[in-house]
C-alpha cells in the first residue's frame, strides 16, 4: 500500500513546488481518492474556488480537465495493478471505482490504446 501511494505521487507528478498550490492540492486529493467519484464542486470547495474557475486553472496547468485527469489517474492505477499479475480485470475495475467492467475496459482502451487484458503478465 505504501509503495502504491509513493507510485501515485511520483507518476502523477504531484510536485508541491511547481504551479498553483490549489492545483497541487487538487491533484494530491485525486491521487489519494481515485477510487471514488469526486464531484468537481467538492474539489473546488476544498481549495476555495468556483468549480468552473478551478477546472479552467487546472486545465491551464496540466493540459487536462479535472474529469480527464481523474480518469487518467484511475486508469494508470489500474494498469499498475494489472501488470502486477495479482488481480483480474473485474477486481481492478471495482478497486478503481468502476461498477461496470465494460465501461472500465472502454475507458482503459481509450486512454491506453490497448485493452486491459494486454497488461496481464502471461
Amino acid at each position: 500500500m505504501i509503495l502504491n501511494r509513493l507510485f501515485e505521487l511520483t507518476v502523477y507528478d504531484i510536485d508541491s513546488t511547481a504551479g498553483d498550490f490549489r492545483v497541487t492540492k487538487t491533484k494530491r486529493y485525486i491521487a489519494m481518492n481515485y477510487d471514488k467519484d469526486i464531484p468537481i464542486k467538492k474539489l473546488a470547495d476544498m481549495v476555495g474556488l468556483n468549480a468552473v474557475y478551478l477546472d479552467s486553472l487546472f486545465k491551464k496547468e496540466t493540459g487536462a480537465t479535472l474529469h480527464q485527469y481523474q480518469i487518467k489517474v484511475r486508469i494508470k492505477n489500474a494498469e499498475n495493478m494489472l501488470r502486477s499479475g495479482k488481480y483480474k480485470v473485474n477486481k481492478v475495475a471495482e478497486h478503481c471505482g468502476y461498477s461496470d467492467v465494460l465501461h472500465f475496459s472502454r475507458q482503459f482502451k481509450s486512454v491506453m490504446g490497448f485493452p486491459p487484458s494486454k497488461c496481464i503478465p502471461r
